[in-house]
């Protein structure tokens, strides 16, 4: 008895859990995932119970109907908890299952059983609740079995009912193994029908073809095209078996639907047999439906995949849809592109049949966006068609943009516009490549028709833009003028637009023009390099060597190092270039050439410094040193005469710098030309700055001028040694000249800077330079300076001094030094007057066996003024001074070449001096 007690505790478990249910329905308490839970548990114990005790199966029996009720009910107004309701529905289901297990056949119970668990399970299909079915569809399987079986006292009625409810039990193992990927199994029941499809009910054919059909399509959307031919074969073959008068209303739109999709199935099969069954086909459904939309579509893709089909075919079909076509987006999309199918056929029938949806069915839509999606098609035809000429296709666009204008009075939505412009732009430019700039011209206008205006400035201002170029290709500078003429204000002031009108001034020789051009290119906010770049290059390309210069000038002004595509060294050396040839040009428009010259050399000498500590690698190469350096020394050598010293002195500088950045390794060569320029510049540079020195007003820029010297002075002395050792005789001169001269500057400098302490060890530098007239000139400068008498004097000793060491000196000039320092060492270096005395007897006397005598007249002013200094000793009663000084004049008068006259006058007047003094 145990079994029994537990299975009769089950059936009153189950009871009172549906009582439960069905209150909480009512009250809606529990959440829906806890009845989810209960009722998978209730389910799986259920379908455990093998019998009812005859007792409980009125119960069960009432309380299944109320639950299914009870689920109907809730299904309508909770239909988005689907599992909660097919739980509900298939536990309702087995509790009325439940009741009749156990009992004797009845027909009428098995036929409302049956009846139940069909429709459970297409509910859980329909919600996809696949393994729910399965429990349902097992029991239903207990029903149909027992309705199989022979039975006796049937009417004729309950035998029908029976043998639908049995067919629509069929249909749903179809549908669940399909569902299930059991398509195999689901063939076999398929073909186990055992019935001809012809003979269905009605209502299970329908069902059937539906399920079929479904089959079918998924067939077809995974590509298995036989599979889904084969599937929808079978749902053709139930409908056509079927009065379709006797069919639901849907019955028409399935078999439309069937034979729509069996055709596109075939006509992805190979083979003449599945083309000429689609055609059969095809025709079955034009006999039905031929105006209908998907019918008319179907035999455009069949138009298309016949081969010995003709585009008018496709034209005449395309147009009967263009006709009848009820307008929306999705069938204005479907319609044109079966327009652009026929383009790849007949790009003219394409037009024509556009031009047919434009007039007819477009004209007066209320949907701007529908003509104008159709206008662009068709522009997009016309341009993308090589069917059609430049000509035909500007016509036609023309026509239609006037007919569109002129009709509607309105302008087409600003998208519309820019992607009809694209496609119009790809013509221009193919034809301007082409060099067909009359073309290029005319679609550009047809791109400005009234109908663009939406277009926004910009692209009006490429468009204008490309018109001035079109004008400058076919030399109509005219009409170039009368295009920027009409740019509105923002677009003139473009950067692109000022190019091109530089362009023209340039062809015009229009300097004025091409200068204001360059002007507001590169004034205006932002980057425009590459802009100027070009305006370089056209400047150089015709010739027009001033707007070359301003336009170099332009890229340097705004060159901060950024534009990786220029090299700041070429372009320099470019504007230089540019700007010396134009300087050598005595009919030269550019103002301040020499100086712009100067600072273009000065900014190059600090940018090569800069890049080098910035990056660490020289943007200046050794040959733009070598560049840069060579020609800054060459220009100042060659301009020194005709410039400001001071320009002339800034390429100097500008040189020294260059020489200072060259790598400290170089070859013996280079080493030897590097040093030898450096001299040059130092000797340049101080002859420069004497200059200036000398003509400059103020004290301290002069002072700043000679400190200059002074400096250029040291640097040249301290490197002339080592090339003078190596320099054969005439380059050896040259530099001996240029150190003298030089050193005369340095010592000129030192005078004025009033560095005494300088000055002899300049004049012991005299005598390297192996030229004596070194000496005179220091004595020329220290005597018209204004030196004190004592740095005179010693200057003057010393300069006596060296030269009376040289072998070729020059008595008089060397009297004549004697003469200057006698008179300066007079008043108060009596010792250094006698010295000097000396010095002439001895040289005098030493000069007598020559051909160059100590000067007559110098000797006589010698004698004489040493006598009166005697007389003033004399008068200041200093006797034995007196007599000293006397005997030197006597002695000096004795050497002149008078035959003793002075010496005889001389000593005649010192013996009428009276010794006998009072108080002596």
């Amino acid at each position: 008895m145990a079994p029994i007690t537990k299975r009769a505790e089950k059936v009153t478990a189950a009871l009172a859990f549906a009582k439960n249910l069905e209150e909480s329905l009512n009250l809606q308490t529990d959440s829906p995932r806890s009845l989810i839970n209960d009722l998978f548990k209730q389910v799986e114990d259920i379908l455990k119970i093998s019998r009812c005790a005859a007792a409980k199966q009125y119960e069960l029996d009432s309380q299944g109907t109320r639950l299914w009720n009870l689920a109907s009910k809730h299904k309508k107004a909770h239909s988005t908890n689907t599992e909660l309701f097919c739980l509900l529905r298939v536990f309702s289901c087995l509790l009325l299952d439940c009741a009749q297990r156990g009992t004797e056949d009845s027909i009428l119970n098995d036929v409302r059983l049956l009846k139940v668990t069909i429709k459970a399970s297409k509910y859980c299909l329909d919600q996809n609740q696949l393994s729910l079915a399965e429990r349902v569809v097992e029991r239903a399987a207990f029903y149909e079995a027992r309705l199989s079986r022979p039975m006796h006292h049937t009417t004729h009625e309950q035998l029908i009912l029976i043998r639908r409810l049995v067919k629509e039990y069929q249909v749903l193992r179809i549908a669940l193994a399909w569902r299930q990927d059991h398509l195999t199994f689901a063939d076999g029941i398929f073909n186990n029908l055992g019935q001809p499809v012809n003979e269905l009910d009605p209502y299970v054919a329908e069902s059937l073809a539906d399920l079929l059909f479904e089959i079918g399509s998924a067939r077809w959307k995974k590509s298995e095209y036989t599979e889904a031919v084969i599937w929808l074969e079978r749902a053709y073959d139930v409908l056509v078996g079927q009065n379709i008068e006797v069919l639901s209303s849907d019955a028409g739109e399935l078999q439309l639907s069937i034979m729509h999709l069996l055709v596109r199935a075939l006509i992805k099969l190979p083979g003449e047999e599945n083309t000429g069954k689609a055609w059969n086909i095809m025709s079955e459904l034009e006999a039905d439906s031929g105006n209908r939309l998907p019918v008319l579509l179907l035999k455009l893709d069949l138009y298309a995949l016949d081969p010995s089909s003709s585009a008018q075919d496709y034209c005449d079909v395309l147009s009967r849809i263009l006709r009848t076509v009820h307008l929306t987006d999705i069938n204005l999309k479907t319609t044109l592109h079966h327009v652009h199918k026929l383009r790849l056929r007949n790009p003219r029938m394409a037009h024509t049949s556009l031009e047919c949806l434009l007039s007819e069915r477009l004209a007066d839509a209320e949907e701007p966006a529908w003509m104008e999606r159709t206008l662009i098609t068709m522009i997009w035809n016309c341009t993308a068609s090589t069917d059609f000429t430049d000509t035909d296709a500007l016509d036609l666009i023309r026509d239609v943009l006037e007919r569109h204008f002129t009709h509607t009075g309105k302008e087409i939505s600003p998208s519309a516009t820019h992607a009809a412009q694209i496609l119009l732009w790809k013509r221009i430019e193919a034809n301007f490549n082409q060099e067909f700039y009359d073309t290029a011209e005319a679609w550009c206008h047809v791109s400005l028709h009234k109908a663009f205006n939406s277009s926004g400035e910009l692209n009006v201002g490429k468009l204008q833009r490309k018109l001035i170029l079109c004008a400058l290709r076919l030399s109509s500078p005219a009409r170039a003028r009368e295009i920027y003429g009409q740019m509105s204000e923002s677009n003139q002031n473009d950067s692109y637009t000022q190019y091109l009108i530089y362009k023209l001034a340039l062809r015009c020789q229009d300097q004025e023009l091409g200068i204001e051009c360059l002007n507001s290119i590169s004034s205006r906010p932002g980057r425009d390099d590459n802009i100027l770049y070009a305006c370089v290059l056209e400047a150089q390309r015709t010739g027009e060597r001033l707007l070359t210069i301003l336009s170099l000038q332009r890229v340097l002004d705004k060159y901060d190092g950024s534009q990786k595509i220029v090299h700041l060294p070429a372009l320099l050396r470019c504007t230089i270039r540019l700007l010396i040839q134009e300087a050598e040009n005595e009919s030269s428009e550019i103002e301040d050439g020499a100086n712009k010259i100067c600072r273009l050399f000065d900014e190059a000498a600090i940018q090569a410094k800069l890049s080098g500590r910035a990056t660490g690698a020289q943007l200046f190469s050794l040959p733009e040193l070598n560049w840069f350096s060579r020609n800054s020394y060459n220009l100042a050598l060659k301009v020194c005469t005709k410039w400001d010293p001071s320009q002339t002195l800034t390429l100097i500088q500008a040189c020294l710098k260059f020489i200072d950045l060259y790598p400290s390794e170089l070859d013996p060569n280079t080493a030897a030309d590097l040093s030898t320029r450096r001299l040059f510049c130092d000797f340049l540079g101080g002859s420069v700055l004497v200059v200036m020195a000398r003509n400059e007003d103020r004290i301290d820029l002069q002072s700043q001028n000679y400190i200059g010297i002074r400096k250029y002075a040291e640097d040249f002395r301290s490197r002339v040694e080592e090339h003078l050792n190596r320099l054969e005789k005439a380059g050896r001169s040259d530099l001996l000249s240029k150190s003298a001269s030089l050193l005369a500057f340095d010592f000129e400098a030192a005078v004025a800077l009033k560095n005494w302490e300088s000055l002899e060890p300049l004049i012991e530098e005299g005598a390297k330079s192996e030229d004596p007239r070194i000496y005179d000139v220091f004595a020329d400068i220290i005597l018209s300076s204004q030196a004190p008498s004592q740095v005179t004097i010693a200057v003057l000793q010393q300069i006596l001094n060296a030269t009376w060491q040289l072998n070729t000196r020059d008595i008089e000039k060397l009297s004549r030094w004697i003469r200057c320092l006698f008179s300066l060492a007079l008043p108060s270096k009596i010792e250094m007057a006698e010295h000097l005395l000396d010095q002439v007897v001895g040289i005098a006397e030493s000069a007598k066996n020559t051909s160059k005598l100590y000067p007559t007249e110098e000797l006589e002013w010698l004698a004489t003024t040493t006598y009166n200094k005697a007389v003033d000793f004399y008068c200041a009663s200093h006797d034995v001074d007196c007599r000293r000084w006397a005997e030197r004049a006597f002695n000096i008068a004795q050497l002149s070449p008078d035959g003793g006259l002075l010496h005889e006058l001389l000593q005649s007047k010192f013996m009428g001096l009276s010794w006998d003094r009072e108080g002596g």
